[in-house]
């Protein structure tokens, strides 16, 4: 019982902060706001969370952790895209939280998915690949085409959210493997 009434606390804090964070920017929420729109007392929230950083750094790496349980279960040898569709599916399942926090500047979610990316695609132990496709493509040092690359696949995912993801996942996927070239034979 305790367990469901902190679940629906954080539930309702999280509901909050999207609310909030559709009208003004994160710096300027106070723990007074996000109690009063949550219905909640401040020793509630103090009982969950330290101040509001805490609350939207566990927030993103809940969000994370979700992200890469999808890696772990899924293989990538053969076809990358339901791997990539699934991550999609996840996005858009939480796509209030999803859209509020790709505009926030304190989470830097430009580099959460550039990083997740870098998971996904170069440092999962199925995938030794990459480094010939970045050499196949660009023809500049590894370094600076590796930056490009994630850098792409960041701007593709954070664009696709921006527009409200209107095109279906399994389209957005289809679209991240043919720009990455993950669909090309080695």
């Amino acid at each position: 019982m305790a367990q469901k009434r902190q679940t629906e606390t954080k539930n309702y804090l999280k509901k909050a902060l999207i609310r909030l964070l559709s009208e003004k920017d994160f710096e300027t929420i106070t723990i007074s706001d996000l109690t009063k729109t949550a219905g909640i007392n401040r020793g509630t929230f103090y009982l969950h969370y330290r101040d509001k950083y805490d609350m939207i750094n566990q927030m993103k790496e809940e969000m994370l952790t979700q992200l890469f349980n999808i890696l772990q279960k899924e293989d990538l040898d053969e076809d990358p895209k339901p791997v990539i569709k699934e991550v999609l599916d996840y996005l858009v399942g939480d796509f209030d939280f999803v859209s509020v926090i790709a505009k926030t500047s304190y989470v830097n979610f430009s580099q959460i998915i550039k990083d997740f990316v870098f998971q996904l695609i170069i440092s999962h132990p199925n995938n030794p690949h990459w480094k010939k496709i970045i050499a196949k493509h660009y023809d500049i040092p590894e370094d600076y085409a590796l930056e490009v690359y994630l850098a792409s696949s960041e701007s593709l995912i954070t664009y696709w959210i921006n527009q409200g993801a209107g095109k279906s996942t399994a389209d957005m996927a289809d679209i991240i493997v043919k720009a990455l070239f993950l669909d090309e034979p080695i």
